[in-house]
Protein backbone atom coordinates (compact mmCIF):
# COMPACT_ATOMS: atom_id res chain seq x y z
CA UNK A 1 0.00 0.00 0.00
CA UNK A 2 2.85 2.48 0.95
CA UNK A 3 4.63 2.08 -2.19
CA UNK A 4 1.66 2.45 -4.69
CA UNK A 5 1.08 5.77 -2.42
CA UNK A 6 4.11 6.97 -2.50
CA UNK A 7 4.40 6.76 -6.67
CA UNK A 8 0.80 8.21 -6.57
CA UNK A 9 1.90 11.38 -4.99
CA UNK A 10 5.35 11.52 -6.61
CA UNK A 11 2.90 11.09 -9.96
CA UNK A 12 0.91 13.83 -9.20
CA UNK A 13 3.40 15.97 -7.71
CA UNK A 14 5.53 15.65 -11.43
CA UNK A 15 2.11 16.22 -13.09
CA UNK A 16 1.45 19.34 -11.35
CA UNK A 17 4.85 20.73 -11.58
CA UNK A 18 4.58 20.87 -15.54
CA UNK A 19 0.86 21.78 -15.80
CA UNK A 20 1.30 25.06 -14.10
CA UNK A 21 4.67 26.38 -14.11
CA UNK A 22 6.15 28.96 -11.80
CA UNK A 23 4.72 29.19 -7.76
CA UNK A 24 4.30 31.48 -5.51
CA UNK A 25 3.62 31.45 -1.96
CA UNK A 26 -0.05 29.48 -2.83
CA UNK A 27 -1.96 28.38 0.66
CA UNK A 28 -1.77 24.78 1.05
CA UNK A 29 -2.82 25.14 4.63
CA UNK A 30 -6.46 24.37 6.29
CA UNK A 31 -8.43 24.92 8.79
CA UNK A 32 -7.36 21.98 11.67
CA UNK A 33 -9.54 20.60 13.67
CA UNK A 34 -9.24 19.96 17.60
CA UNK A 35 -10.51 16.35 17.88
CA UNK A 36 -7.15 13.74 17.71
CA UNK A 37 -8.77 10.10 16.74
CA UNK A 38 -6.66 7.59 19.00
CA UNK A 39 -4.51 5.52 16.17
CA UNK A 40 -5.04 7.78 13.73
CA UNK A 41 -2.72 7.08 10.62
CA UNK A 42 -3.04 9.38 7.48
CA UNK A 43 -0.76 10.79 4.82
CA UNK A 44 -1.89 13.22 2.71
CA UNK A 45 -1.36 15.56 -0.78
CA UNK A 46 -2.14 19.03 -1.38
CA UNK A 47 -1.71 21.25 -4.19
CA UNK A 48 -3.06 25.49 -4.79
CA UNK A 49 -2.44 27.03 -7.80
CA UNK A 50 -2.84 30.93 -8.25
CA UNK A 51 -3.78 31.38 -11.89
CA UNK A 52 -3.00 35.16 -11.85
CA UNK A 53 0.59 34.14 -10.92
CA UNK A 54 0.40 30.80 -12.81
CA UNK A 55 2.37 30.12 -9.23
CA UNK A 56 1.71 26.43 -7.79
CA UNK A 57 2.65 25.05 -4.31
CA UNK A 58 2.74 21.15 -3.30
CA UNK A 59 2.99 19.32 -0.31
CA UNK A 60 2.72 15.67 1.56
CA UNK A 61 2.46 14.91 5.26
CA UNK A 62 2.01 12.60 7.55
CA UNK A 63 -0.33 12.70 10.69
CA UNK A 64 0.74 10.01 13.35
CA UNK A 65 -1.52 10.08 16.67
CA UNK A 66 0.19 9.14 19.96
CA UNK A 67 -2.69 9.10 21.43
CA UNK A 68 -6.42 10.42 22.07
CA UNK A 69 -4.95 13.33 22.77
CA UNK A 70 -1.62 14.22 21.07
CA UNK A 71 -1.22 13.59 17.54
CA UNK A 72 1.97 14.54 15.37
CA UNK A 73 2.27 15.70 11.69
CA UNK A 74 4.91 16.40 9.64
CA UNK A 75 4.25 18.43 6.24
CA UNK A 76 6.88 18.64 3.57
CA UNK A 77 6.29 21.57 0.83
CA UNK A 78 7.64 21.99 -2.62
CA UNK A 79 7.53 25.11 -5.06
CA UNK A 80 8.39 25.21 -8.76
CA UNK A 81 11.18 28.02 -9.42
CA UNK A 82 13.59 29.17 -12.16
CA UNK A 83 16.07 26.95 -10.44
CA UNK A 84 14.02 23.92 -10.12
CA UNK A 85 10.50 22.27 -11.42
CA UNK A 86 10.17 21.01 -7.46
CA UNK A 87 12.32 22.99 -5.04
CA UNK A 88 11.75 22.74 -1.16
CA UNK A 89 10.36 25.36 0.46
CA UNK A 90 9.37 24.25 3.88
CA UNK A 91 9.19 21.67 6.27
CA UNK A 92 6.99 21.80 9.26
CA UNK A 93 6.13 19.88 12.51
CA UNK A 94 3.09 20.38 14.03
CA UNK A 95 2.06 19.10 17.53
CA UNK A 96 -2.36 18.97 18.42
CA UNK A 97 -3.62 18.70 21.63
CA UNK A 98 -7.32 18.29 22.29
CA UNK A 99 -8.12 19.90 25.23
CA UNK A 100 -12.26 18.74 25.87
CA UNK A 101 -13.42 15.47 26.37
CA UNK A 102 -14.36 13.20 23.59
CA UNK A 103 -18.49 13.89 24.03
CA UNK A 104 -17.71 17.82 24.09
CA UNK A 105 -20.36 19.66 21.75
CA UNK A 106 -17.88 22.35 21.22
CA UNK A 107 -14.40 20.59 20.89
CA UNK A 108 -11.63 23.15 21.94
CA UNK A 109 -7.53 22.16 21.07
CA UNK A 110 -3.94 23.72 20.39
CA UNK A 111 -1.56 23.32 17.76
CA UNK A 112 1.95 24.13 17.76
CA UNK A 113 4.18 24.44 14.34
CA UNK A 114 7.85 24.87 13.84
CA UNK A 115 8.40 25.53 10.57
CA UNK A 116 12.23 25.59 8.77
CA UNK A 117 13.23 27.02 5.47
CA UNK A 118 16.73 27.19 3.28
CA UNK A 119 18.09 30.22 1.28
CA UNK A 120 18.80 32.24 4.39
CA UNK A 121 14.68 32.74 4.95
CA UNK A 122 13.43 33.06 8.33
CA UNK A 123 11.28 29.92 9.98
CA UNK A 124 8.09 30.34 11.82
CA UNK A 125 6.81 29.45 15.37
CA UNK A 126 2.86 29.23 15.65
CA UNK A 127 0.04 28.66 18.08
CA UNK A 128 -3.38 27.78 16.84
CA UNK A 129 -6.09 27.86 19.35
CA UNK A 130 -8.59 25.33 17.57
CA UNK A 131 -12.79 25.42 17.97
CA UNK A 132 -15.34 22.80 16.57
CA UNK A 133 -18.51 23.36 17.47
CA UNK A 134 -21.19 20.05 16.43
CA UNK A 135 -24.60 22.63 15.66
CA UNK A 136 -26.61 19.37 14.01
CA UNK A 137 -26.14 15.81 13.09
CA UNK A 138 -25.59 17.51 9.90
CA UNK A 139 -23.62 20.97 10.40
CA UNK A 140 -20.53 21.80 11.70
CA UNK A 141 -18.52 24.53 12.38
CA UNK A 142 -14.87 25.33 12.69
CA UNK A 143 -12.93 27.96 13.92
CA UNK A 144 -8.79 28.81 14.26
CA UNK A 145 -7.02 32.11 15.98
CA UNK A 146 -3.32 32.05 15.27
CA UNK A 147 -0.52 34.30 16.18
CA UNK A 148 3.14 33.26 14.38
CA UNK A 149 6.09 35.17 14.58
CA UNK A 150 9.34 34.63 12.64
CA UNK A 151 12.45 33.42 13.57
CA UNK A 152 16.20 33.24 12.28
CA UNK A 153 17.61 35.15 9.02
CA UNK A 154 15.78 38.17 7.89
CA UNK A 155 12.93 37.69 10.54
CA UNK A 156 10.53 40.09 10.55
CA UNK A 157 10.05 41.83 13.62
CA UNK A 158 5.95 41.30 15.62
CA UNK A 159 3.66 38.29 16.39
CA UNK A 160 1.29 38.02 13.32
CA UNK A 161 -2.39 37.09 14.06
CA UNK A 162 -4.53 35.44 11.53
CA UNK A 163 -8.59 33.73 11.65
CA UNK A 164 -9.83 30.91 10.21
CA UNK A 165 -13.28 29.56 9.71
CA UNK A 166 -15.63 27.29 7.89
CA UNK A 167 -19.08 25.62 8.00
CA UNK A 168 -19.92 22.14 6.60
CA UNK A 169 -22.68 19.91 5.81
CA UNK A 170 -23.05 16.60 6.01
CA UNK A 171 -24.66 14.81 2.83
CA UNK A 172 -25.92 11.17 2.12
CA UNK A 173 -22.76 8.91 1.42
CA UNK A 174 -20.17 10.72 3.17
CA UNK A 175 -20.25 13.52 0.92
CA UNK A 176 -19.55 17.25 2.86
CA UNK A 177 -19.57 20.86 1.05
CA UNK A 178 -19.54 24.07 2.80
CA UNK A 179 -17.79 27.27 2.49
CA UNK A 180 -14.23 28.64 4.03
CA UNK A 181 -12.92 31.59 5.09
CA UNK A 182 -9.16 33.11 6.11
CA UNK A 183 -8.38 36.32 7.39
CA UNK A 184 -4.85 37.73 7.68
CA UNK A 185 -4.39 41.18 9.38
CA UNK A 186 -0.61 41.82 9.86
CA UNK A 187 1.75 42.17 13.11
CA UNK A 188 -0.44 42.65 16.35
CA UNK A 189 1.01 45.79 17.39
CA UNK A 190 0.86 47.41 13.66
CA UNK A 191 -2.59 46.17 12.08
CA UNK A 192 -2.64 46.55 8.47
CA UNK A 193 -5.73 48.90 6.52
CA UNK A 194 -8.19 46.62 5.40
CA UNK A 195 -6.94 46.81 1.80
CA UNK A 196 -4.18 45.68 2.57
CA UNK A 197 -4.57 42.07 4.97
CA UNK A 198 -5.52 39.58 2.64
CA UNK A 199 -8.98 38.23 3.44
CA UNK A 200 -10.13 34.82 1.05
CA UNK A 201 -13.22 33.01 1.43
CA UNK A 202 -14.84 30.07 -0.80
CA UNK A 203 -16.96 27.04 -1.56
CA UNK A 204 -15.51 23.64 -0.83
CA UNK A 205 -16.47 19.91 -1.46
CA UNK A 206 -14.82 16.53 0.52
CA UNK A 207 -16.09 13.62 -1.44
CA UNK A 208 -14.89 9.89 -0.36
CA UNK A 209 -13.20 8.03 -3.41
CA UNK A 210 -12.87 4.93 -1.26
CA UNK A 211 -13.26 3.78 2.56
CA UNK A 212 -9.94 5.37 3.60
CA UNK A 213 -9.19 7.74 0.48
CA UNK A 214 -11.08 11.13 0.44
CA UNK A 215 -10.39 13.77 -2.26
CA UNK A 216 -11.69 17.33 -1.47
CA UNK A 217 -11.94 20.45 -4.06
CA UNK A 218 -11.71 24.09 -3.14
CA UNK A 219 -12.03 27.71 -4.69
CA UNK A 220 -11.27 30.63 -2.93
CA UNK A 221 -11.53 34.26 -3.31
CA UNK A 222 -9.76 37.06 -2.72
CA UNK A 223 -11.96 40.15 -0.88
CA UNK A 224 -9.53 42.57 -0.79
CA UNK A 225 -6.90 44.34 -3.12
CA UNK A 226 -3.96 42.91 -1.22
CA UNK A 227 -5.78 39.61 -1.95
CA UNK A 228 -5.41 36.77 -5.02
CA UNK A 229 -7.78 37.20 -6.87
CA UNK A 230 -8.44 33.59 -7.12
CA UNK A 231 -7.05 29.99 -6.09
CA UNK A 232 -7.91 26.60 -7.03
CA UNK A 233 -7.09 23.97 -4.67
CA UNK A 234 -7.09 19.72 -4.29
CA UNK A 235 -6.27 18.03 -1.12
CA UNK A 236 -5.84 13.90 -0.79
CA UNK A 237 -5.94 12.22 2.23
CA UNK A 238 -5.33 8.72 2.31
CA UNK A 239 -6.42 6.96 5.89
CA UNK A 240 -4.86 3.89 7.26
Amino acid sequence: MMPMLIRLFLCLTTACSVCFGMANAQLTSGISGPVVNEGKRAIGYRAAYDPDANGLAQRVHYDHALNGKLLLRGVAQARKTSDSDVDFDYFQAELRWQLTPDSADWQQGLRFDVRIRDDDRPGLLGVHWMHQVQLTDTVRARFAAIVSGDVGNDARDGVFLQTRGDLSWRLSGGVDFGGELYNSYGAADDILPLDSQSHLAGPFVSVPITDTLKLRTSALLGLTEASPDVTFRLFLTQDF
